[in-house]
């Protein structure tokens, strides 16, 4: 015997209808993909004119198609800076470029790593640095700060400035993150792949493109950690986009429904938690 409702059945198919009309479809959808990737590849241009040499992504609900207006989700922008080399290995150094080399000890939290300052003109480590963004420690060794980033859109936005996780920005309706991209994915996203061999989604294709997407390390370190001002949290965003990008748009809706749900139920009962 079916322990679902016998009005189930109508309902899904008019919350499917509902869904439909408020943007939840397959033009909709691609629009707002094409959209926002066409406008990365504009802030490049624009930032390149700047002289700057820096590579945009769009991430998030908006980029991905997984929202409505009436869930008003902000928009997401990764900065990352190409004359950054992120090693994982001293193999990965590169002469000429700022290297900074992944470095993980007992102490460090999952999915975190710090990022050890390297030589730019030979493979040794750098012994010592007065620069405040960066930390100096016991055994001589140089760590890259994560908050610099901080300090500086605090400079550039003072009074506006607001930092959530990761990201800095001046409006509710904007994210910025300026990140750092290594090419190279650590264990804890290799053995995601393992895992993922013997399911049925992602297709062997999507997981086959997924090996090239690399991941970024985000400046926020593990709260109440000893090293959280240097630790540093990989995020394997483009590939999540990937994988966003190859569902049909039955889980898409379902995620949609998830986000309303939680946006507009479930926050009542944080806020009150969160003011008690």
């Amino acid at each position: 015997m079916s322990l679902v409702p016998a009005f189930f059945h109508h309902l899904s198919e008019v919350l499917y209808q509902v869904l439909e009309c408020v943007g939840v479809n397959p033009w909709v959808v691609e629009r707002r993909r094409h959209t926002f990737l066409h406008r990365e590849a504009s802030v490049d241009v624009h930032e390149h004119q700047e002289g700057l040499d820096i590579t945009t992504f769009c991430f998030g609900s908006q980029s991905e198609g997984t929202t409505t207006p009436g869930l008003q989700s902000d928009t997401d922008m990764l900065f990352t800076r190409n004359n950054v080399n992120i090693m994982f290995s001293w193999a990965d150094w590169q002469q000429g470029r700022w290297n900074l080399l992944m470095v993980r000890d007992e102490d460090t939290p999952p999915q975190h790593y710090l990022l050890q300052l390297i030589r730019s003109d030979v493979p040794l480590p750098v012994t010592h640095n007065d620069d405040p963004d960066y930390f100096n420690d016991s055994q001589g060794r140089v760590f890259h700060s994560n908050m610099a980033i901080v300090r500086m859109a605090a400079a550039l936005w003072g009074d506006n400035h607001m930092r959530h996780g990761p990201s800095n920005s001046h409006s509710e309706v904007w994210d910025f993150v300026l990140a750092f991209q290594s090419q190279t994915l650590p264990p804890e996203i290799m053995s995601w792949f393992t895992k993922m061999q013997q399911c049925y989604w992602p297709s062997q294709e999507t997981l086959q493109a997924a090996r090239v997407c690399g991941c970024f390390l985000v400046p926020v370190g593990c709260h109440g950690s000893v090293n959280e001002n240097i630790e540093w949290r990989i995020t394997p965003n483009l590939i999540e986009r990937l994988l966003m990008f190859s569902l049909n748009m039955v889980p898409i809706k379902c995620l949609v429904v998830l986000k309303m749900l939680k946006k507009h139920e479930f926050v009542k009962y944080t806020t009150c938690k969160s003011n008690c």
